[in-house]
């Protein structure tokens, strides 16, 4: 709890905690603009933008996250007491919170502004709740992946990389998708959540896909937890970028 604290002190004033509100809110603000212009949006185009700009959103964060440990050569983040782990859990969970806050914010806003403003009274309330879980739940390994980016090499490869994410995770909710979706983390939130609202509203065929099948979803659990696991194997032995860190 200490170094979950620490984590939010550091932040408050930087642009990470805004952009957890500002981005939702705007977002939420356009989209319910553009579905009462166009009566064409739907849900599923909704969460398919939420999820595709993920890995672009979650390289900018852990960017700016890292960045708070560079004036001191990471020793404030290395050479806590404890278990050298907790350091790395801390900032993950805390930054994964407030994804989970602003996602669940986002799809709220825009669940009450369908029923309200748009006077959408057709999907339930609880699909878009459900839909936002989804989202947060598929968006897990992407940001430990590029904390270990940004702390291994520096920001302009997890934006570079996050750059090559956001346009597989496009590509793959298509028929290109089938099938290997589950081999690719970037694209669970997306795809996942898309894949949900489908089979919701027996929808699949405009994804060209099948129904989902308990082997896909044990295949996304097994990879981001091995993934999780070696990147906190690596943090272990992890001593900085430079040699003065």
């Amino acid at each position: 709890m200490k170094l979950l604290k620490a984590e939010f002190y550091k932040m408050r004033h930087t642009f990470l905690v805004p952009i957890h509100v500002i981005v939702p809110v705007v977002a939420d603000i356009l989209f319910l603009a553009w579905t009462r212009m166009s009566a064409q949006l739907q849900l599923s185009v909704y969460v398919q933008a939420v999820g595709v700009a993920f890995p672009a959103l979650s390289a900018l964060i852990c960017a700016g996250s890292v960045e708070l440990e560079l004036p001191g050569h990471f020793q404030g983040f290395l050479l806590l007491p404890g278990r050298k782990e907790s350091a790395l859990l801390a900032k993950w969970i805390t930054l994964h919170g407030m994804a989970f806050l602003a996602v669940m914010g986002a799809t709220i806003i825009y669940g009450a502004g369908n029923r309200l403003i748009l006077g959408d009274m057709e999907i339930p309330f609880s699909v878009f709740l459900k839909a936002g879980v989804l989202l947060w739940l598929g968006s897990l390994p992407l940001y430990l992946e590029h904390l270990f980016l940004n702390l291994c090499f520096s920001k302009v490869v997890s934006l570079a990389v996050s750059i090559g994410e956001l346009l597989i995770s496009a590509l793959f909710l298509t028929g290109l998708g089938e099938g290997k979706w589950q081999y690719v983390p970037c694209t669970w939130s997306a795809r996942g959540t898309s894949l949900y609202l489908a089979e919701k509203f027996n929808r699949r065929a405009a994804l060209g896909a099948s129904a989902t099948e308990l082997h896909e979803i044990l295949t996304c659990v097994l990879m981001g937890v091995s993934l999780c696991v070696i990147i906190f194997i690596w943090f272990h032995f992890y001593e900085g970028r430079q040699e003065n860190d």
